[in-house]
């Protein structure tokens, strides 16, 4: 008898956190490859998450019959301007952006090169790793501003603070995107 049942479908959801700023928004287009979430270099551009399905993605050993997960990608807003300044969201927004959070598969913790890892979002990487148990897919980015010293230093200090492993990406120069999308495959599969 031939099974004609269809594929299992799994929807993956995978969002990106980071302060106001650190090229959330640019990372996304990067990874779509296009225009998908508005950039500016004015602070608190994205206030919605702004949500995009990226595809469907044969996962498992199966070949007779392949998963199958469908791939959304949500663009948060920034969470906090600085160390010293209360969370820029309030209200129906932050409620919101911590609903995709919850509902997130994967998180990609976005910090900017340049200004290193905050300790508001190294508390909220902790509580979103231990407490939620959600695996999280470090990203420096603006990593073509770093010299080689800055990239050596942040790698050290942020994979010991942080206990994770950082892919260093660049919207520019489109360095580390690649490693990016093959880390959150190799997410999906697990």
């Amino acid at each position: 008898m031939i099974n004609n049942a269809p594929s299992y479908n799994k929807e993956f959801k995978v969002v990106l956190i980071g302060p106001e700023n650190c090229g959330k928004s640019a990372l996304l287009n990067a990874i779509f490859g296009k225009y998908i979430s508005n950039v500016s270099e004015v602070g608190g551009t994205t206030k919605k998450p702004v949500k995009k399905f990226w595809g469907k993605l044969k996962y498992g050993k199966s070949k007779k019959e392949p998963k199958i997960a469908n791939i959304s990608f949500v663009d948060l807003g920034g969470l906090y301007v600085g160390e010293k300044k209360s969370p820029i969201m309030v209200g129906k927004i932050l409620e919101e952006t911590y609903k995709e959070i919850e509902k997130a598969d994967i998180i990609i913790h976005v910090i900017d090169g340049e200004k290193g890892l905050s300790k508001s979002f190294e508390k909220l990487h902790h509580l979103l790793k231990y407490r939620y148990q959600k695996p999280i897919i470090v990203v420096i980015n603006k990593c073509d501003l770093l010299d080689n010293d800055k990239r050596k230093y942040l790698k050290s200090h942020i994979e010991n603070r942080l206990e994770n492993k950082v892919i260093f990406t660049s919207t520019i120069t489109y360095e580390g995107i690649t490693n990016l999308i093959d880390a959150i495959i190799q997410f999906l599969k697990k």
